[in-house]
């Protein structure tokens, strides 16, 4: 969730928060992969639009279980490598259990810093449809550039022929969104990329009487 801070990072200190979260997931692929491992982080935000000044860096993470990994088999061998290493208490249940695996992984690159604000990597497709620039820093566990600062410099949109085939894949449908939710995500793109979406969903009709009402 956003949080509203009341004075904004400088350009160069939300290039360094970068970096630092960058080394980090480089740190635990190179030695802490055995059970997760850190597949891919996307940058996007007002920090891919070159602000100069922001309030958090936002990123989407991928997280991946590792092959030989089956959380009933090792949950045991990891409960003691998680307090070992990462210095976390138990889980106080089993529900919490169930989520640590993943969640252990953020809480690691977050490093109790808030600034960071890291969305599900589910989210990233209906983000990207903004068209606001982004920029992959890890893919499939590589790092993409020698820098922060770099992969500020090749921040980009995606691309009209990526946006369709993201719509054609189902992101942002109103098989699986409330009406409201739908339509409030809808206005925040381009117009052609609401038409796209409103055509494959058929829903222009009730989306225009949404607009009306709300006018």
């Amino acid at each position: 969730m956003p949080k509203n801070y009341k004075t904004k990072l400088l350009y160069s200190t939300a290039v360094g928060k970068l970096q630092t979260f960058i080394d980090r997931a480089q740190y635990w692929n190179a030695h802490y992969s055995k059970y997760y491992r850190i597949a891919d982080i996307v940058l996007l935000g007002s920090l891919a639009r070159n602000d100069t000044r922001v309030s958090d860096i936002d990123l989407c993470v991928k997280i991946e279980r590792s092959m030989d990994f089956q959380h009933l088999e090792h949950k045991s061998d990891y409960l003691v490598w998680r307090k070992g290493v990462l210095g976390y208490a138990d889980p106080n249940d089993f529900y919490e259990q169930l989520g640590m695996f993943e969640k252990d992984a953020i809480r690691y690159l977050k490093a109790r810093d808030g600034r960071y604000d890291v969305l599900y990597w589910e989210q990233l497709a209906g983000l990207s449809l903004t068209l606001d620039p982004i920029v992959i820093l890890i893919k499939n566990g590589v790092t993409q550039y020698k820098s922060a600062q770099e992969g500020l410099r090749n921040c980009n949109s995606i691309s009209h022929a990526q946006a369709q085939l993201i719509i054609e894949e189902g992101a942002v449908s109103r098989r699986n969104m409330q009406l409201t939710p739908y339509c409030n995500a809808l206005r925040k793109y381009p117009p052609f990329i609401r038409e796209m979406i409103l055509k494959r969903d058929n829903s222009e009709k009730e989306y225009d009487i949404y607009v009306k009402k709300i006018k």
